[in-house]
């Protein structure tokens, strides 16, 4: 009988496993460089797509073509229209009235803006926005999709980042406030706001005063008006309004004007400033992650020379041993993918809020297919560029025969 020398017989089909295996610190170090180019891949491809989603969203909440309020306020009003601190300012309604008669104005309405306190809803002060559901065109269609009834008075609509009890109020000002509605994510400070009626800014003031110093002298409370929002008619452009403006009365002269127009370009270039160097950074990190790979890859096939020949030797064709080394490729490749996306979904996923806040930018997280779709490409990215660099050893084995790579090898 045969003398059993317990040799193990490694088939053709398992020794790209067997051959990564045996060599565990070549294969860390090349599951390493391909999860940190699709990590670098997966997560720059997220933060550009979510700046773009955050990019859109504002530019279809923000509704109106001028933005009159008070003196030396513009700076405030324009950072509510992105990811500014929450603040409270405001004129009189007399004031708004006769802004509202300027020439070349198609509708307009009403908001009020209170800055809260730090709420046990949240980590963070809330924008407290009044307006007035009558006359409104800018919050209205937004707030449609999500809720259908009317708003009543000493009710609230949250936006998204806003923590709703279970018994579905909010804790302001020692007060539980009634939420008829949260609204979907916008990525800008929106959704972290809540939205009143104007005839409910009166009894917040008041329930600021019961508990911390008044947001606003009582006999502003019922009269107090943030902002006027316009929408031009057609024919006019924005700035020629507010000249009109200006022009009615010596008290608008010192009035703050903004354009929301303006604001989106300014944003969009600063977001396209962002996202060209992200692009930049991402492309020369996979040069050099593939300049790495094929070094290595180079490296490897001057150490394996032998063993090819050997299995040219055995009777393996040339496809045979080509295929072993693309399956070794598509393993480092699928793997270190795997690895990179996950680490890079770790590091976005989970902190969308914080990102938008640190860049002050609007910021949207992506859909979970929209994600799945981005983390699919990176897996067939990392993969092909592994699949790409062993084409490396298999020139310099076309260029051979194997018993000259053998005599080489010894």
């Amino acid at each position: 009988m045969p003398e059993d020398t317990g040799a193990k017989c490694v088939r053709l089909t398992d020794l790209p496993l067997a051959n990564l295996r045996r060599r565990p610190l070549r294969t860390a170090a090349l599951l390493a460089v391909v999860g940190v180019l699709a990590a670098a891949f997966f997560g720059g491809s997220m933060l550009g797509m979510n700046l773009g989603n955050g990019m859109d969203s504002m530019e279809r909440r923000l509704g109106a073509d001028l933005m009159v309020v008070p003196q030396n306020t513009s700076t405030q009003a324009e950072a509510l229209l992105t990811d500014g601190d929450p603040g409270t300012f405001y004129f009189t309604k007399d004031i708004a009235d006769d802004v509202e008669q300027a020439d070349g104005i198609e509708q307009a309405t009403e908001q009020t803006y209170i800055a809260s306190l730090a709420a046990a809803c949240c980590e963070e002060k809330l924008q407290i926005i009044g307006y007035d559901p009558s006359t409104d065109f800018v919050i209205g269609p937004w707030v449609s999709s999500q809720f259908h009834g009317e708003l009543g008075e000493g009710e609230m609509i949250a936006g998204a980042n806003v923590n709703v009890s279970t018994d579905g109020t909010i804790e302001l000002y020692g007060r539980r406030w009634p939420v008829v509605a949260q609204l979907a994510n916008t990525g800008t400070s929106l959704d972290n706001s809540v939205f009143i009626r104007q005839e409910t800014v009166p009894d917040m003031v008041e329930a600021s005063a019961a508990v911390s110093r008044r947001v606003m002298p009582a006999d502003y409370a019922g009269k107090a008006v943030s902002s006027v929002l316009i929408k031009v008619k057609d024919g006019y452009e924005p700035k020629a309004v507010a000249r009109n403006i200006a022009e009615l009365d010596t008290r608008f002269t010192g009035l703050g004007y903004v354009y929301p127009g303006g604001v989106t370009a300014a944003t969009k270039t600063a977001l396209g400033s962002l996202v060209g160097y992200v692009t930049m950074f991402v492309a020369a990190l996979w040069v050099m992650g593939g300049i790495v790979l094929i070094a290595v890859f180079a490296s490897s096939a001057n150490e394996r020379k032998r063993e090819f020949a050997s299995l040219r030797i055995m009777g393996a064709t040339r496809g045979m041993v080509n295929r072993v080394i693309l399956k070794e490729s598509a393993i480092i490749g699928l793997f270190g993918g795997l690895f990179g996306v996950g680490a890079g979904a770790l590091g976005i996923l989970p902190f969308s809020s914080l990102i938008g806040r640190q860049l002050q930018l609007p910021y949207l997280q992506s859909g979970p297919l929209e994600v799945l779709a981005m983390a699919a490409l990176a897996l067939v990215c990392s993969t092909a560029v592994g699949m790409c660099s062993s084409l490396v050893v298999m020139g310099r084995l076309s260029r051979a025969d194997a018993d000259i790579i053998l005599k080489e090898g010894r």
